[in-house]
């Protein structure tokens, strides 16, 4: 009911309409390679989306440190290109490191966790409803203002342009 498919599943669902709908229909050698090559970047996307944050925040940490100890390296060297190397490290370089966030597979399962937890909790709610407890009507509404603005978000986020699937 509340569930949906992951952003890697929803990309490999694209992936597969490419191979089995649009490329068969496909006579042009070069719009052969094109939509194989669609797929190629698809993949790569699906490959790093789990790690791409992580990754992220590895670097910049990686960078700051990497300025710091460029600066100590050359020391005290003379000139304006020395000068310019210690004043990145003296303020580029004193950046804190960012957090590294959870793995994204760790979010997710604790996420549908939470989720199902939430559906069995609305379910429980119908029962208590229909057995004619009021106090069930306020803890729908708790449930209500959660989801609300959740799926407001959703829509805004998520748009699909008038051209597209099913819009004429």
């Amino acid at each position: 009911m509340l569930t949906a498919p992951s952003l890697d599943e929803l990309l490999e669902g694209v992936i597969i309409g490419l191979q089995n709908e649009i490329m068969p229909a496909l006579t042009n050698p070069k719009d052969q390679a094109t939509a194989g090559m669609m797929q190629a970047v698809i993949q790569q996307v699906r490959q790093t989306l789990g790690v791409f944050d992580q990754y992220l925040a590895e670097e910049h940490n990686g960078m700051t440190e990497t300025l710091r100890k460029v600066a100590a390296t050359i020391g005290g060297t003379p000139g304006p290109e020395a000068e310019a190397i210690r004043a990145r490290a003296a303020t580029l370089g004193t950046r804190p490191n960012l957090p590294i966030p959870l793995a994204r597979a760790d979010v997710a399962a604790a996420h549908k966790e939470l989720g199902d937890a939430l559906v069995a909790t609305l379910t429980d709610l119908d029962a208590l409803q229909r057995s004619g407890n009021e106090a069930a009507d306020a803890a729908l509404d708790v449930l209500r203002a959660h989801w609300g603005p959740r799926y407001k978000r959703d829509v805004e986020t998520i748009l699909v342009g008038a051209g597209m699937i099913g819009r004429g």
